[in-house]
């Protein structure tokens, strides 16, 4: 199983480790099966304090990616307009995510439920309930 843990979980874990709901992060980091994409990695470098943001570069870095090629972008406009079309109202950031997720066959693992609305037009995103 790979997993693609969200801001929201990377912050909790980075801010709590051991003592949080998202500690399960050690044994997913530890196994191989986590990745990183890059709204991902660009949310924490710029919530980082400047000293940190170097070392937690070269760690996210040494992850595997979730790259967003051209028809990814074409997934993430696609997902966005169904979106709208629905009425519903998500950052742009949460549906790369998503489709990063969803393209690279991972779980997405998030505190947010925005990605709950963004799964009802994109079907093939899973989300990971640890």
């Amino acid at each position: 199983m790979t997993v693609l843990a969200d801001t929201s979980v990377w912050v909790e874990y980075l801010r709590r480790g051991k003592g949080s709901k998202s500690a399960r992060l050690d044994d997913l980091l530890a196994a191989g099966e986590v990745l990183v994409c890059g709204p991902v990695v660009a949310e924490l470098l710029a919530g980082a304090k400047p000293p940190d943001r170097g070392r937690l570069w070269l760690l996210l870095t040494g992850l595997p990616w979730a790259d967003l090629g051209p028809v990814q972008w074409q997934s993430v406009g696609e997902t966005a307009a169904r979106l709208r079309e629905r009425g519903e109202t998500v950052a742009l950031t949460d549906v790369e995510i998503a489709v990063a997720a969803a393209d690279s066959a991972a779980r997405l693992w998030t505190r947010d439920s925005d990605f709950k609305r963004v799964r009802a037009v994109l079907p093939a995103l899973q989300l990971f309930d640890p």
